[in-house]
Parts: C-alpha cells; sequence; structure tokens
C-alpha cells in the first residue's frame, strides 16, 4: 500500500536509527517488580548519567516525569527498565527473550505497548500497566505494529498490523475489555479526533501524491465525513487542539501549519521552510505537544532548500498557537527525534533518545 510505504520512508529519512544484530531470542519471561524507593533518597537535583551503559539499546519512553524507560540487550536477554534521573536508581520493567522495539505509553502512562521481534522474525505487542504486569498479549498477528493510543480514554487503541507483500489490517482494540475489532479503513495513519472519533489521510495507492482529503471517522457509528481541503498531514492533541499542514503548490518555498479548535475554528498559521525531497514524501520536522501548556515543540530549519543537503543546523523552538509567541530553546546541529516529559519540564533528544534537557534551564546530559 502507498502509505505504508510513506511510512517506512519518513522513518528512514527522519530517524536514522540501526539495530544492532544481536543474539537470537527465545521466549517471554514475566518480571515481579521492585518495591519503589522512598521519596527521601531521591536527593540530588542534579540528572545522573546511567552507571552501566554497555549493552543499552536505546532509551524508548518517559515512565513519569523524572523515571525514563530504555532498553538493555544482554545476555540474550531484551529488558526495560526503569531509570530514575536524579537518584540513578534502577530497576527492571519488563524483561524478554525477544528484542524489543517500540515502547509507546498512553496519554496517562497508565498502560505501555511492547512490540518485539523473536527469532523467526515474527512480531508480538504486549501491553503492561505501570506496575508491570501484562494486561494484553497479541502473538503474531503481523510482521510489525503500530500503535495510536486514544488520549481520551486510556485503555483503548487503533492498532495497524503489517502483513507480507505490502499489505496490513486495522484494529480497534480496548485493552481493558480484552477485545480486537477489525475496522475496515485501507489507510495506516490515525490521529483521535475526540473519544469515538478517528481522522486519516484518504491516500489514493493509484495516484501517488503528496496531499490527501482528511476524513473523519466516527468508530460507534461507522459514518465517514470527508473534508474538501485536501492536506499534506494532520494531528489532533488531548486539549482538542488540531494541526493541519498544507502547501498551496509543491513549488513553494513555505509550509502552512495551521492549528484549530475542535470545532475547525482557526488559532493561528505558522510557516515552515521546506526542506524538498524530490519526490511525493513531504518533509515534516520533529515535534512535539504540550497538552497542558498548549505549546508545539518543533525543530526549524533557518531556510528552505535540499532536505539531502541541508547541513545549517535546526532551531529547537517552542510556539504557543493561543499566544502567537515564540521561545527560542536551542539550537542542534542535525535532524533529530525530541520526546517532551509528561509535565513538560524536560525533553529528550537524539537518534537514541540518549540525551536529556531540562527546559528551564536548557542543560542537556548525555545519559549515555
Amino acid at each position: 500500500m502507498r502509505r505504508l510505504i510513506i511510512i517506512l520512508l519518513f522513518v528512514v529519512l527522519l530517524a536514522g536509527c540501526s539495530r544492532e544484530s544481536q543474539p537470537l531470542p527465545e521466549s517471554t519471561v514475566n518480571l515481579t517488580p521492585k518495591p519503589a524507593a522512598s521519596s527521601s533518597y531521591f536527593q540530588s537535583d542534579k540528572i545522573k548519567p546511567i552507571q552501566e551503559s554497555n549493552g543499552i539499546a536505546m532509551i524508548s519512553e518517559w515512565f513519569d516525569e523524572d523515571t525514563i524507560l530504555y532498553v538493555e540487550e544482554k545476555d540474550q536477554l531484551s529488558t526495560l527498565k526503569k531509570y530514575h534521573l536524579y537518584s540513578g536508581l534502577e530497576e527492571p520493567f519488563f524483561e524478554t527473550e525477544e528484542w524489543i522495539t517500540e515502547v509507546e505509553g498512553n496519554e496517562d502512562l497508565t498502560l505501555f505497548s511492547i512490540v518485539t521481534y523473536d527469532e523467526f522474525d515474527q512480531s508480538s505487542m504486549y501491553v503492561i500497566d505501570a506496575e508491570g504486569n501484562r494486561q494484553l498479549e497479541l502473538q503474531h498477528f503481523g510482521d510489525s505494529y503500530t500503535v495510536y493510543w486514544n488520549p481520551y480514554k486510556p485503555s483503548e487503541m487503533m492498532l495497524i498490523t503489517y502483513l507480507p507483500d505490502w499489505n496490513f489490517d486495522v484494529f480497534h482494540v480496548h485493552v481493558d475489555e480484552q477485545t480486537v475489532t477489525a475496522i475496515e479503513i485501507p489507510q495506516t495513519y490515525f490521529q483521535w479526533v475526540n473519544e469515538t472519533q478517528i481522522a486519516y489521510l484518504n491516500w489514493d495507492a493509484a495516484a501517488p501524491n503528496y496531499e490527501a482529503p482528511l476524513v473523519l471517522y466516527d468508530l460507534g457509528t461507522g459514518e465517514a465525513e470527508e473534508m474538501e481541503k485536501p492536506l499534506i498531514t494532520f494531528m489532533s492533541y488531548s486539549d482538542h487542539t488540531q494541526l493541519e499542514v498544507s502547501v498551496d503548490s509543491m513549488y513553494e518555498l513555505y509550509t502552512t501549519y495551521t492549528f484549530k479548535s475542535e470545532g475547525a475554528e482557526e488559532i493561528s498559521e505558522l510557516e515552515m521552510p521546506i526542506l524538498n525531497t524530490y519526490s511525493d514524501l513531504w518533509w515534516i520536522p520533529f515535534h512535539m505537544y504540550d497538552s497542558d501548556e498548549g505549546d508545539f515543540y518543533y525543530l526549524r530549519p533557518k531556510y528552505s532548500g535540499d532536505y539531502f543537503s541541508y547541513e545549517d543546523g535546526y532551531n529547537l523552538l517552542k510556539y504557543n498557537p493561543r499566544t502567537n509567541a515564540e521561545v527560542s530553546i536551542t539550537e542542534l546541529e542535525d535532524h533529530l527525534p525530541i520526546k517532551l516529559s509528561p509535565n513538560g519540564g524536560k525533553m529528550l533528544i537524539g537518534n537514541r533518545l540518549e540525551e536529556v534537557m531540562e527546559l528551564k534551564n536548557k542543560e542537556k546530559v548525555t545519559l549515555f
């Protein structure tokens, strides 16, 4: 499917990560979490790098404002570990003899989806709660998975399972009810608009293009409504703010980022320099949105140009659509993934999210 190809190339273009070869896995193991240390133990006000960094594959997710989750590969095991940034305390959270490739927390970080591969290139997905208890297990539904958590109902998700020969299936999953319902939608990118409604771009596989019409789909009624204006991409956030990315023509030097309320009322617009990929795959900068504060963080190139030859760095900016105020955080040499902490006080940066920045004082620490 065309959209699947776009997603795969988007990852190649923007992430640039690779996974090292590891010993072959065998089976999955449950862990009993250790008791948490008392708050009196956490005395340092400085972030501590991870001391035993051998075997760390990547930092994958926030567990809470001061604790990260990272993947360690050692002794034929993949272990997802919790690490407290200020105390240096760590403990295993999930362990498997498969390879952990993706970890994604839901909106309130009460559930975490974990995608793994085994020695036969078979993929599984596990959902565990914040205590490390397994809540759902899907084995061999596909070769890979993409999860879109519902920010309004934290135990629901849209799940894409990728199959051989460029095929895929779409499911609506209720973790608490242990139900997996197939949805007949031929697309792979979804955003939650509200509790029961999702949005997707209706790409036409027979006519490749860099933009497509937006469709609103109600999971309760099965009704779909197609919007008139074609978009490059669309994002929706838990405070009901929506972001539409569009351009008047493919020859423009700037892309328009339009922030709207749930009722489609325009809040503000932001112009973004375009880095041209010379294809129908449109460049979108790494970005994060703080739903509590209404701030949009993004990496901005200094001018429009060629994506493959641009080398002049990126400004990490914080933009508030409602006040139209913009603040410069720092400058990065490369276009790198970012991940905002739950309360918006810190940010992970890097292809393996190996650096953390305290946004208040802009201090960066390399964790491994």
